[in-house]
């Protein structure tokens, strides 16, 4: 068989190379007209930010999703850049001076102008609860949830509330008499889940009895969240993120989030089967889901009433548990404001069982140590993302698809809004009559933080999280000293977050006060 001539093989080698080189220039213009055009032509060019930012959404997403520290990016971006930043080509971060009147107030009675959820954002089928419903199912649904979170409804469950506080407290108890550390994480994470438990199917988790494998897989599947949420957008990327985190890990984190929506929605269809009222003739949030309307009909589907029982649990328990644990470390690293609150818990009550609903409501220096628990420890660390219907927001046109992201921390520790905005001062909340009052923080803007979100589409469990943690902080601190073990000093630092904040133990140790004996 003749060989092949030379100067062929040669033409057809020069020819490929020539072909591959073609399409690498051609590649790189195209990027190139991409990255200008997303720089100097795109609707929000004007719009200040990070240039690798606005090129490419892959940084923002992956800071917020995969190394999940977006949160703690996000204050030091608006400092730079202002109360609009640009994080991706189409997509900004606004401070809530700016974003709470102008994106999650009432714009008009208009679905064309509001600035809506993205369908399947926290989770699949998310349009089935309050979290995710489109305008006008999020109105039914919310006007027939409200009345399970009233003050009537939530003083006619104090006693539930109250029997997971009294078994959370003889728990810790029992480890403060052998001397034991106790992270007070877990356990405060027991209690809200078993109170939730049984405020939504009227059977609680168990958690507090040792049953915590619920609880434990919640916060395995915020991470899976997480990761879904980056490979809808990017699932190319999905090899590259098994290499980095592990084939399993991945595929168990991802699987975890569904596991608790599924295991919510097992609880729901167990607890519709009761009817509305339960046996024992008590009301918690199903009664209300499940009331029918004036036509004699069922307000809410039975997907709904699933899909909100799930929404509630995670949404009514993680935060107001994180919460808590923000207030343990913010309070045992500030000893003259820790003595403050417990002079006031201690003088208000002549016994740990007068300590109600009511009697924690009025005492103010509590109530402002929660306030400034919450602006710097946000529970809700980042809102999910609204989309633009095509509107001016400060002065800038916003087009319609753009998505809007809120972090609380950018809003909280914005210098502008707040005096020592990275310190933790309770007096910043107090009224100028309070004794421990400091005319320092008169100019601060506290209208700026609304840690439950803002508008109609609020948190509708604010009132059940202020109570309890008014309540388990005042039965802490009456009955205990609490002092912070070495190794935990910046508990707060090294914690990363996505929506909520992955915690890591938080240790303590737990003395009976003086003239306190535990039985």
């Amino acid at each position: 068989m003749p060989g092949r001539d030379p100067l062929i093989t040669q033409g057809t080698h020069e020819n490929a190379t020539l072909l591959v080189g073609a399409v690498a220039i051609s590649i790189a213009i195209y990027i190139a007209a991409i990255a200008i055009y997303r720089l100097w032509f795109h609707p929000l060019a004007k719009a200040p930010g990070p240039k690798h930012m606005a090129i490419w959404d892959v940084p923002g997403q992956w800071s917020s999703f995969i190394k999940m520290d977006m949160v703690k990016q996000a204050p030091l971006l608006h400092r730079k850049y202002g109360p609009i930043v640009r994080i991706g080509p189409d997509r900004l971060s606004m401070d809530g001076s700016v974003c709470w009147p102008e994106v999650y107030g009432i714009r008009s009675t208009s679905d064309q102008n509001e600035f809506s959820k993205i369908r399947g954002f926290t989770f699949t089928n998310d349009h089935l609860a309050l979290i995710g419903a489109n305008r006008e199912d999020h109105r039914r649904q919310r006007r027939q949830v409200n009345h399970a979170f009233s003050s009537s409804a939530l003083h006619e469950q104090e006693a539930i509330i109250v029997q997971y506080v009294d078994k959370f407290m003889d728990k810790i108890t029992e480890r403060a008499k052998r001397g034991e550390p106790v992270n007070i994480v877990d356990w405060l994470n027991f209690t809200t889940f078993d109170i939730i438990g049984d405020l939504a199917f009227a059977d609680s988790f168990h958690s507090l009895d040792g049953n915590t494998a619920f609880v434990k897989n919640i916060f395995r599947g915020v991470t899976g969240g997480a990761y879904r949420r980056f490979l809808i957008q990017f699932p190319l990327f999905k090899l590259p993120l098994m290499l980095l985190l592990g084939a399993k890990e991945l595929a168990v984190a991802t699987e975890a989030g569904e596991e608790n929506f599924r295991v919510g929605r097992l609880k729901g269809q167990a607890r519709m089967a009761m009817g509305a009222e339960p046996k024992d003739g008590r009301r918690d949030f199903a009664t209300y889901m499940l009331r029918k309307g004036k036509d004699g009909e069922p307000v809410l589907s039975e997907g709904e009433v699933q899909g909100l029982s799930s929404a509630l649990v995670v949404a009514g328990s993680e935060t107001t548990a994180t919460a808590l644990s923000g207030f343990t470390f913010l309070i045992t690293t500030h000893a003259e404001k820790r003595r403050a609150l417990e002079d006031e818990i201690r003088a208000a009550f002549a016994d740990e069982a007068d300590i109600t609903m009511t009697g924690t409501g009025h005492l103010e220096y509590l109530n402002a140590v929660i306030e400034e628990t919450l602006r710097l420890y946000p529970p809700a660390a980042t809102l999910p993302p609204r989309t633009s219907p095509g509107a001016e927001v400060h002065g800038l046109w916003v087009p319609r698809g753009t998505i809007i992201h809120t972090y609380q921390s950018a809003t909280n520790r914005n210098p502008d809004s707040f005096t020592d905005p990275d310190a933790f001062e309770p007096e910043r909340w107090l009224r100028p009559s309070h004794p421990r009052y400091n005319s320092r923080f008169a100019g601060d803007k506290r209208e700026v933080m609304k840690p439950f979100s803002n508008g109609p589409r609020d948190c509708v469990g604010k009132n059940l999280a202020y109570t309890e943690m008014r309540v388990i902080i005042s039965r802490l601190l009456y009955r205990f000293d609490i002092e912070l073990l070495p190794g935990h000093e910046r508990w707060m630092d090294n914690q990363k977050a996505s929506f909520v904040w992955i915690k890591g133990p938080l240790e303590v140790k737990l003395k009976p006060r003086a003239g306190v004996t535990l039985d």
